[in-house]
């Protein structure tokens, strides 16, 4: 008897903390159909995304099918990475992230102010605003303010102004492989029209829509997970047809 298929491997790359660790509750919610690998940026000290994208490049296997999860700050990231046709690679999912202009317009007024707000701790009020929530249970709420801790303040100032300049519309357009776009219905921090422009660029790409606020896969871990899945194995599958 064959056999179970070997996991495919799918390594994360993180939001603006970079670290990795926000990954913990979308991980557990893992039924073994993909092999999950967090990435981390460097905490005291900024890339930028063509800095990052060499970094992600020099993590890439060499000898075996994988697949590219964005989260957030990483969406431009994951594109350029996946623009540059990587040997191997058969999916890309984007999780409540952009390709340009990532900010509600109000936000992007506040540019300016960024290298204050992150000279502070993350106030537990404004992880819910903008990131978690109005419901978010505490614990949550304690792990992002403490994976933020961890990172020095420029750093974060830096990824988030890097952020707003980024442009991978080119990449997007580019993209050699299937793609899902998996947003937050009550984000308020990314634009409400990211979906539909990913919609006119790549007419291919899915969309799916969850009742989450922006950190949706550490809202809806388990909704999520089973989305990501379902979309790589689709698009493993195909990428073997192609092949054969």
């Amino acid at each position: 008897m064959a056999g179970s298929p070997d996991p495919l491997l799918t390594l994360l790359l993180p939001g603006l903390d970079g670290t990795g660790e926000l990954f913990r509750r979308f991980l557990a919610e893992a039924d073994g159909t993909l092999e999950l690998r967090a990435l981390s940026y460097p905490r005291d000290r900024f890339l930028g995304y063509p800095a990052l994208e060499r970094l992600v490049k020099a993590e890439l296997p060499s000898n075996r099918r994988f697949a590219l999860v964005g989260e957030s700050f990483a969406g431009p990231l994951a594109l350029r990475v996946a623009a540059g046709r990587p040997p191997g690679l058969f999916g890309l999912v984007l999780a409540e992230s952009f390709h340009r202009r990532p900010a509600a317009a109000l936000f992007r007024r506040m540019s300016l102010l960024i290298p204050l707000f992150f000279r502070m701790p993350l106030p537990p009020h404004v992880v819910r605003l903008l990131l978690a929530g109005p419901d978010a249970p505490d614990d949550l709420v304690e792990e992002v303010r403490a994976a933020v801790a961890t990172v020095e303040g420029k750093v974060m100032a830096a990824r988030a102004l890097e952020a707003l300049r980024a442009d991978a519309t080119e990449a997007l357009v580019a993209c050699p492989v299937p793609m899902l776009f998996l947003g937050g219905k009550h984000d308020r921090l990314l634009r409400s029209a990211l979906p539909f422009e990913f919609r006119a660029l790549r007419p291919d790409v899915e969309i799916r829509m969850l009742d989450a606020p922006h950190l949706m896969l550490q809202r809806r871990p388990k909704e999520a997970m089973q989305l990501v899945t379902d979309f790589l194995s689709r698009a493993a599958g195909r990428s073997s047809g192609q092949a054969a």
